[in-house]
């Protein structure tokens, strides 16, 4: 079924099961579809074809996403964590003038902006019959970390991820009994993605929009969630941080972003009631590429191997003659129609496949190997950052050449520069380094050596500095 159909079937058939809820609101199926459909009516008056939503509440984004489907409208979604300078950029370049939100804008953006508030609506109100529009039409703008300083505004229609939900579901677990739990952020794609694939199949979403550790206790204790969905390190932290008992109902996990650590798969398996690990590969580009099942005290190795969605097909380009590692190009009905033709950013194309740098190669079994991404990218708590993003805003403010990596100190993941000193204000970089990147690509410390480290043939270190405390000058906390 179609997203319209499938969100007035459940809301019919299973009117007071919730669908969606957050720490401080639920609502129901029916619910859902009266305010989807109310709000649906005020985004019909907007005149441009795209609105936006900037939201960290999951509730706000369901109401909002569903009754875009209804108006016909694409659904931008801005990432509440940007900066106002970037968030004005990316609105202007993508032609929205009116945003979704439950909160009052940033006062450098709101008076730029119309602001739209999903209306509370009567339970008795009637359900009328819920309009789907052609398949085809622009569903999404997604934006995704870009290694251009800029983040990449993809494209997608509404056959994609109506499509990608159909094939994968039931191989991610997201069946109509299931409760799923999302600690992730919702306006990033991997928790997107999650919240509308629940609703689409009849589950209930439970998410804290943003990871919050007690938010997520309390909400996986009170609706006893069987299903969870995130990325490894937060997945992670769950294991070690919360107490088997808040997770006793839980029996599926599904991880996307990179590979599990294998003491994580084991603590998974630790836990009361887990039956399943599901861990899959894709992108904001792709949607779903491949998944694998992991499981307790194995030896997965150091890269994903695992099994095409149904409907996936992958090829390799420039393939290395002795490993057989190449360029993955991707064809498949799930994928995004390319980057805003707005932006200077090209997709790869190959007749009908597209690729994003990921290196790969395919097993004489089938099976697709992914050895990473050219030109490296962290994912850290649910957050895809380059690199190369946080190096172009360094260089902007007064410190060109600053390299950064990923660093695993009192078992947290911390986002750490470096560079050789230099002459720049050190004083003022936290507030400039603000205005240019969102708070969590905002490197926690910054690290002045007197030179770069090299290796016996003295070459410059690529990863590492941390072991080279010798060359270290001053330390500058900047969050």
């Amino acid at each position: 079924m179609d997203f319209a159909s499938s969100l007035e079937f459940w809301a019919r058939s299973a009117p007071e099961r919730i669908a969606v809820a957050n720490v401080h609101e639920e609502l129901t199926f029916l619910e859902l579809a009266l305010r989807a459909q109310a709000f649906s009516q005020q985004l019909q008056d907007v005149e441009e074809a795209r609105v936006g939503i900037c939201t960290s509440d999951p509730v706000t984004m369901a109401v909002g996403f569903f009754a875009s489907v209804l108006a016909d409208k694409s659904l931008a979604i801005l990432d509440p964590a940007w900066p106002s300078e970037l968030f004005l950029r990316l609105s202007q370049q993508l032609g929205v003038r009116s945003v979704i939100s439950e909160v009052p804008l940033a006062e450098e953006t709101g008076s730029l902006m119309v602001q739209l508030d999903p209306p509370k609506v009567r339970p008795d109100n009637p359900l009328l019959p819920l309009t789907q529009h052609l398949a085809s039409r622009e569903l999404l703008v997604i934006c995704t970390s870009g290694s251009t300083g800029l983040p990449k505004a993809i494209v997608r229609t509404q056959d994609s991820w109506q499509q990608s939900i159909h094939a994968g579901a039931a191989l991610l677990g997201a069946v109509p009994s299931a409760v799923t739990i999302c600690p992730g952020p919702v306006s990033h794609g991997l928790s997107l993605y999650a919240l509308v694939e629940s609703i689409v199949t009849g589950g209930t979403m439970i998410a804290t929009g943003r990871f919050n550790l007690s938010s997520l206790i309390e909400l996986a204790e009170l609706y006893a969630c069987t299903r969870l969905v995130s990325v490894p390190t937060i997945i992670d932290r769950v294991c070690r941080e919360v107490q088997h008992s808040s997770l006793a109902s839980l029996r599926t996990v599904v991880s996307g972003g990179e590979p599990l650590q294998q003491d994580t798969v084991d603590r998974l398996f630790s836990l009361p009631s887990v039956e399943s690990c599901v861990e899959y590969y894709g992108s904001s580009e792709h949607s779903l590429i491949a998944y694998r099942h992991r499981h307790a005290r194995e030896e997965p190795g150091k890269t994903f191997k695992g099994t095409l969605f149904p409907g996936v097909e992958v090829h390799i380009h420039d393939q290395s003659p002795n490993a057989g590692f190449g360029s993955l190009f991707v064809d498949s009905p799930f994928i995004a129609t390319g980057y805003d033709a707005g932006t200077a950013v090209q997709i790869d194309r190959c007749g009908t496949s597209t690729g994003i740098g990921d290196q790969g190669r395919i097993s004489h079994r089938g099976q697709l190997e992914l050895q990473g991404r050219g030109g490296s990218m962290f994912n850290i708590h649910g957050n895809n950052i380059h690199p190369k993003e946080i190096t172009l805003a360094f260089g902007e403010i007064g410190l060109p050449g600053v390299r950064v990596d990923a660093e695993v100190r009192d078992g947290r993941t911390l986002l750490v520069a470096y560079a050789v000193l230099g002459h720049a204000a050190l004083e003022e970089l936290a507030d400039q380094l603000a205005r240019k990147l969102p708070t969590y690509k905002i490197p926690h410390e910054l690290v002045l050596l007197s030179s770069w480290p090299t290796t016996a043939s003295g070459k410059s270190l690529v990863h590492g500095y941390r072991n080279y405390e010798e060359l270290v000058v001053k330390r500058v906390a900047l969050r």
